[in-house]
């Protein structure tokens, strides 16, 4: 049922006057987990042999498992040396949030061809991202025509923070203001995290607004019961 409903947006956007389509960016369009596991293995590579518990976790963690954090990972299996942790945490924070590393980011499994399609449709694309300006603008861009995602077609904008430290949810309800400002209709929203989908349900109650199940940073929230849940952008399967 939820799948149907990716579907009943492109029908809406060719409906809509002048329809703007909202889309995340991180773990929703792409997946973060392989750029931290890039960052561990940087790491281990590194300081593994003043590391040794961290250096033999590290084996275990796979690609194909998307998480959120992987100090929380490690900690699950059985890393307890907290200053290593602690190590590898500004390791991992100095490189995470660069341009550099979003080259590790695979897009999410249908994201690129429903994107496009939506775009096709005659929607305003407006990818909403956390990302930072200076620091990881040049890398989101990259990595969006990297990955053939609509960017350079018109009817397409891409808002990111202007500083790395702007709270994320001031960040979020700044963007809606610009969103209301466009004066279209918004006709769908996309985004993994709960707190920002039940903003985007509570500004914009008239449109279909998703929560990607992938992965997200935990905060006890409860998902507005509106919000139509789905784990990724394929349309069957």
């Amino acid at each position: 049922m939820s799948r149907s409903r990716l579907g009943e947006v492109l029908a809406a956007v060719a409906g809509a006057r002048a329809p703007v389509v909202v889309f995340d960016l991180d773990s929703t369009l792409f997946s973060t987990w392989p750029r931290s596991v890039a960052i561990l293995n940087e790491f281990v590579a590194a300081y593994g042999h003043a590391h040794p518990e961290i250096a033999r976790a590290a084996a275990s963690v796979r690609v194909a498992d998307e998480r959120w954090s992987v100090i929380d990972v490690l900690r699950g299996l059985g890393v307890a040396d907290e200053p290593s942790l602690e190590h590898l945490r500004r390791f991992w924070v100095d490189r995470f949030f660069t341009d550099a590393y979003l080259a590790h980011d695979p897009a999410a499994p249908g994201a690129v061809d429903y994107v496009r399609r939506v775009h096709d449709a005659g929607a305003h694309v407006y990818y909403l991202t956390g990302r930072h300006y200076d620091g990881m603008g040049e890398g989101t861009v990259r990595a969006l025509t990297a990955a053939g995602f609509p960017l350079w077609r018109g009817r397409v904008h891409l808002h990111l923070k202007p500083r790395f430290d702007m709270p994320d949810r001031a960040f979020k309800e700044e963007a809606i203001a610009d969103l209301r400002s466009l004066g279209g209709d918004i006709v769908a929203t996309f985004e993994n995290e709960p707190e920002n989908a039940n903003l985007f349900q509570e500004s914009f109650p008239d449109a279909t607004n998703f929560l990607l199940e992938t992965v997200h940073s935990g905060r006890p929230v409860t998902p507005h019961p509106a919000l139509v849940r789905v784990p990724d952008f394929r349309l069957t399967g």
